[in-house]
This record gives structure tokens, C-alpha cells and sequence, in this order.
């Protein structure tokens, strides 16, 4: 019976530590690549995104629209910049380009084959930025507005956006120490007790009430990860 409860809060306790730490999810402006997974035999690692060049491609629109270059012309230049280069956004837009580009030379709506392009994606972080050039496009097509105009306001957002989660991170840092410390705070102290010459386990199994202490401080301690840890996610904006 003792080995069992042992071998129970022993399997308990693995539990509470071995709980998944998930990151912060935030907005697809943050987030990598799920496409670039671990590598495999016979498979060439894909790089991953870095959240930053997604703000950075829309400059790069905004900057060639601003030296001149038409709507029309602006996914083909976009295109040459991001062919030669071998940066995970690069790779991962390169066949969008290529279908703007052919739209745009056709006169057919680039806004749709973007919306296209966001279905087929598996990366919120790409999904949400075809979806949102798409919108961008449209407006300026539809209202007149300057193109340019419109995605440099877009770009600033996705970097206040960028500079908000890198914030919420630093913030959040603490709590998640704080629950991981706590976490172990009983077996700390346990040990403690070896150290000044008490032995924790045998005033714990010794007894009913030590083992009534020992088997309500386990599910307090299991309750208690799994609280903060749940307390951790919503603050991050995470779904339970």
C-alpha cells in the first residue's frame, strides 16, 4: 500500500513538471513558421520566419510603390527582390509573388489570388498577411486611396503589434518563473528536512494523518499547477 501511494505521488509529481509550456501565440504577426519543421531523413530543413520580415516585405512594397512603380509593376519587382534570397519569408512568398504577378499582367484581381494563396497556407503569421494585403488592395482600388499610403499604415501596425507581444513576453516572464518555482517549492523543502536530520517521508507514511497530509498537499500542489498555469495562458491570450 505505501509503495503504491509512493509510486502514485511519484507519477504525480512527473505530471505536474512534465506539463506542456506552451509559448505565447499571439498574433500571426509573431508567430514562426509551422511549416518549418525538424528536419528528416532525405529532407532539407526549411528556414524559419522570422515574425520581423513580415513588416519589413510590406516597407519594401510601400518603398517601391513610393519610387514610382504602378500597382501592376509592384508584385514582379517584389518578386525579383525575394527570388534570389533564401530567408524562410522568402521561400514561403516567392509562389505567391509569382501568382500576383502573373494576375496583375492579366488585369485579373490580385486581391483574390492573395485570398487564394492565405487559404492554401498553413502559417497564421503568412495567412494573415495575404489576407490583409488583399484587403489593403482592395481598398485602395476601391476608394482611390494611395496604395502606398495604405500599406504604410498597415506596416506600422503589424510593428506596434510586434513591439505589444515582445512586451507581454517580458511581462509575463516572471509569472511563468514564479509557477515554475512554486512548483517545486514542497520537494525543496523536503529535502530541507533531510538536511536538518527529519526524515519527511516517514512522519508522512507513518501515520494516517501524515499520509492524509501528504495526499491532500499532492492534489493542492497538482491544483495549484495547473491553476497558475491556466492563469499564465489567459494572460497571454492563449484558449484553455
Amino acid at each position: 500500500m505505501t509503495g503504491a501511494l509512493v509510486a502514485g505521488l511519484l507519477f504525480g509529481a512527473w505530471w505536474v513538471f512534465a506539463l506542456p509550456r506552451r509559448s505565447l501565440p499571439a498574433p500571426a504577426s509573431r508567430k514562426t513558421s509551422s511549416d518549418a519543421a525538424t528536419p528528416r531523413f532525405g529532407l532539407r530543413r526549411v528556414p524559419a520566419i522570422d515574425p520581423h520580415e513580415i513588416p519589413l516585405f510590406v516597407h519594401q512594397l510601400t518603398g517601391l510603390l513610393q519610387a514610382g512603380r504602378t500597382p501592376s509593376q509592384l508584385w514582379g519587382d517584389a518578386l525579383r527582390v525575394h527570388g534570389s534570397t533564401a530567408t524562410g519569408f522568402s521561400q514561403a512568398a516567392r509562389q505567391v509573388l509569382q501568382s500576383a504577378h502573373q494576375a496583375a499582367l492579366l488585369g485579373l484581381g490580385v486581391p483574390d489570388v492573395l485570398r487564394v494563396a492565405a487559404s492554401r497556407c498553413r502559417d497564421s503569421g503568412l495567412r494573415g498577411l495575404w489576407l490583409d494585403l488583399a484587403a489593403c488592395v482592395e481598398v485602395a482600388e476601391r476608394s482611390g486611396a494611395p496604395l502606398a499610403a495604405v500599406l504604410a499604415r498597415y506596416a506600422v501596425q503589424r510593428e506596434s503589434q510586434l513591439d505589444s507581444d515582445a512586451a507581454r513576453d517580458t511581462a509575463l516572464a516572471g509569472p511563468r518563473a514564479t509557477v515554475r518555482l512554486l512548483s517545486w517549492l514542497p520537494l525543496f523543502g523536503m529535502a530541507v528536512g533531510y538536511l536538518i536530520g527529519v526524515d519527511p517521508i516517514a512522519v508522512l507514511l507513518g501515520s494516517v494523518p501524515g499520509v492524509a497530509a501528504l495526499c491532500a498537499g499532492a492534489l493542492l500542489m497538482i491544483a495549484g499547477r495547473i491553476w497558475s498555469s491556466r492563469l499564465v495562458r489567459a494572460a497571454a491570450g492563449e484558449t484553455p
